[in-house]
């Protein structure tokens, strides 16, 4: 049986990992759980510039498959350099999740500040409106369609 460990700061990993886990019948855990299993692993965790944060508490032979989850949709945003960085050998997915600004520290949401910062003096566009307006003021993008893939490449093993 497969098992599905996640990290989560503001809640959308957390909740992409418990449907995904409910809808394939496995076990769903916390990375700060510490589970010791021999059971092959999919990871769902959050970026943190182009780190998957708590990847790396994964047995990289126990990997299956790994889904980031962030903001950006673009297909261009860069995902080659996270799966290098992430060292992901293993079927890569990422899905779009949100911001719980009330759990953001000061520094995340001066971060943010400045990201938007940047993005306005560039100019927004349709892409980059509904990103900026997230990071100012919170926002969801929560989608399971994209987990359909998944679901298919582990219903048929």
């Amino acid at each position: 049986m497969t098992i599905v460990i996640y990290s989560s700061h503001t809640g959308s990993s957390k909740k992409y990992a418990e449907s995904f886990a409910e809808k394939m019948g496995f076990e769903c855990h916390s990375v700060s759980e510490k589970i010791e299993s021999i059971e092959p692993i999919i990871f769902f965790g959050w970026l943190k510039g182009p780190r998957i944060v708590g990847l790396d508490s994964a047995d990289p032979f126990k990997l299956r498959a790994v889904v980031a989850v962030a903001l950006e949709e673009n297909p261009e945003f860069g995902w080659s350099k996270v799966k290098e960085v992430n060292n992901i050998r293993v079927p890569f997915y990422h899905v779009r999740g949100w911001i719980d600004r009330k759990k953001l520290n000061p520094l995340e949401k001066l971060f943010f500040l400045f990201l938007c910062v940047k993005m306005k003096l560039k100019g927004l566009d349709s892409h980059t409106q509904p990103l900026f307006d997230a990071m100012m003021n919170g926002g969801s993008f929560y989608d399971e369609a994209p987990l359909d893939r998944l679901e298919v490449m582990f219903k048929t093993k």
